[in-house]
């Protein structure tokens, strides 16, 4: 009966779960979406060119390397 009532390792044990439960679901979402991250073409130099572009009004064209002209 004294082994019933012991708890010591109960909120410790139950917080293991917890993070071991969040580590599985973050491992099955970067497996589900991983595509998403292999397939695009990350270039941040042209994003940039294009939105600054959008910005000015010029169109969806990238400005080749200068900087936007401000109406």
């Amino acid at each position: 009966m004294k082994l019933l009532e012991d708890a010591k390792g109960q909120g410790s044990a139950e917080y293991i779960l917890l993070f071991g439960a969040l580590i599985v679901i973050a491992i099955a979402a970067l497996i589900i979406y991983s595509s998403y991250f292999t397939s695009t073409n990350i270039s941040s130099k042209e994003d940039i060119k294009i939105i600054r572009n959008n910005s000015t009004g010029g169109g969806s064209t990238p400005n080749n390397g200068t900087t936007p002209s401000i109406p």
